[in-house]
């Protein structure tokens, strides 16, 4: 592995991600205290739907980020290759802009009518346009140069664009919400950020990767599997959608933000892992292509680290979680926030979706997409089924666990795939992975009932919250390197400087 560029790759995202995720969980707060629970439903709602139409996109980055690994081995670059590769996949972005901004328009004159808000109509149709607007323009002129970074090592590049970015999102919100303009207005102020982050990457581009010739388009190349992939992400930005859509048109907007809120906790820690995840990628798809039991062992040192740190923080969330949003939401008195069933659900659902995410970022690299996108059409159907079935039951509760439930059969799949038919060896290396954090973090979350924890001020928070990660990260780092020697390797290398 490349020890100056993994390095510069942690530290940057690491750092940034921290800085953008505080800020992330304050917005709400002002949203919540200017303009109430139900428009932070909405906002909440539209934008985690806008967000997930965005994973369009994601079929066609994986399937050109997997062209362009062969051509990336160490300092040689096939310039031509890598061109000609990025000239087919910008055309090919350009197409689904197309069809995304189609699924913008639809999603503007349905979701009014269906969703349960006090809000009017044409209120609600202006804040998805402007915002699926800045995925238009983000599908069009930046995911092409954010694919080529990341297979070239460089995500700390994206990393610092999206910091820079989302502070500027961030303030142009919290400054609206102060004045107390009309959400509209906050949403344009997104929309010319979005449109300062393309002048951005343009220069930079221009300013590094200016030997890219666009017109070196080869009419017979096509994105291997860029259809399956299309559909696995399809299947993805649907089952991603469902809990927003179903708690909004079977419950209410209201209920929307109390799952908001819960979800934004959960996400914050998704969003820290998954930014690392993304910037150190890029070693497994070049290592497979360069040597597989290198790879194999590569395999499982992601599994450990990312598995292990992942339920280290979901136990410090799974304690912090309801003394969290009882301080957060404290003045707010529209709907009733604190929702003992949701933490764990919530924990349950992060920790299997990092169960198969390596797996499946290999299936991707190995050329089994088509088989991806199969399972993902069955994980989509069984969870709008059991969501539609629980929310009446159960309510909010009942279609997150219904998530929950839908993720266990393509992680099982995933994983058998990926030993079994690509690696070809036996489960017993990510078994026994997957087997011993999943028992630490129910050992570990089960002690939650001795006790009551309460927090008064977020100063108390933040010492609890270090307090119990530094415990779970101890138990979780001494299971890992014991299960799988690579990871004490591994990390003494990393803290020596030596090579990775």
């Amino acid at each position: 592995m490349k020890t100056n560029t993994n390095t510069k790759n942690i530290v940057y995202t690491v750092a940034g991600q921290i800085f953008v995720l505080g800020l992330a969980l304050i917005v709400p707060r002002f949203i919540l205290t200017v303009y109430g629970s139900d428009a932070n439903g909405l906002l909440s709602t539209v934008g985690q739907i806008i967000a997930f139409l965005a994973l369009l996109e994601a079929g066609i980055g994986q399937a050109a980020r997997n062209e362009l690994y062969p051509f990336f081995q160490g300092e040689e670059l096939d310039r031509c290759k890598i061109s000609s590769v990025l000239a087919v996949s910008r055309k090919a972005y350009r197409e689904i802009t197309k069809i995304y901004a189609l699924f913008v328009v639809l999603l503007a004159l349905v979701l009014p009518l269906v969703i349960k808000t006090d809000i009017d109509h044409f209120t609600v149709f202006l804040v998805i346009i402007i915002e699926g607007a800045s995925g238009v323009v983000s599908f069009y002129l930046v995911q092409n140069h954010a694919n080529l970074l990341i297979v070239d090592g460089k995500q700390y590049v994206n990393s610092n664009v999206d910091m820079v970015i989302k502070v500027l999102i961030y303030s142009i919100k919290i400054i609206m919400a102060l004045i107390g303009l009309n959400i509209i207005l906050m949403e344009f102020g997104f929309f010319v950020a979005v449109i300062i982050k393309v002048l951005i990457y343009e220069k930079y581009m221009r300013s590094h990767y200016c030997w890219i010739d666009y017109q070196l388009d080869d009419n017979h190349m096509k994105l291997k599997d860029r259809r399956a992939y299309i559909i696995t992400e399809a299947a993805w930005t649907v089952f991603s959608s469902t809990d927003m859509i179903v708690i909004s048109v079977f419950c209410s907007t209201k209920s929307s933000s109390v799952y908001v809120i819960y979800y934004m906790v959960f996400m914050t820690i998704n969003k820290l892992v998954d930014a690392l995840f993304t910037s150190l990628k890029f070693n497994l798809g070049q290592t497979y292509h360069k040597d597989i039991e290198r790879y194999c062992l590569t395999h499982d040192l992601f599994n450990s680290v990312f598995i292990g740190a992942l339920s280290a923080m979901l136990v410090t969330a799974y304690y912090l979680c309801i003394p969290f949003v009882t301080l957060y939401t404290s003045g707010i008195n529209d709907v009733e926030y604190v929702d003992n069933a949701l933490p764990m659900g919530f924990c349950l659902m992060l920790l299997l979706s990092w169960f198969r995410i390596v797996s499946e970022h290999l299936i991707g690299v190995a050329g089994y997409a088509k088989k991806l996108s199969v399972i993902s059409i069955v994980e989509v159907l069984t969870n709008v089924t059991l969501s539609i079935i629980l929310v009446h039951s159960f309510g909010v509760s009942g279609v997150l666990y219904a998530t929950v439930v839908a993720l266990l059969l393509k992680t099982i799949y995933c994983n058998i795939l990926a030993d079994k038919v690509i690696l070809k060896r036996s489960m017993f290396s990510t078994g026994k992975i997957l087997f011993v954090n999943l028992v630490l973090f129910v050992l570990l979350s089960a002690f939650r009932s001795s006790f009551t924890l309460k927090a008064n001020t977020y100063a108390e928070l933040v010492a609890y919250g270090v307090i119990v990660f530094i415990c779970s990260i101890g138990v979780s780092l001494i299971a890992n390197m014991v299960i799988n020697k690579n990871v004490f390797v591994v990390l003494k290398r990393f803290m020596t400087g030596g090579k990775l």
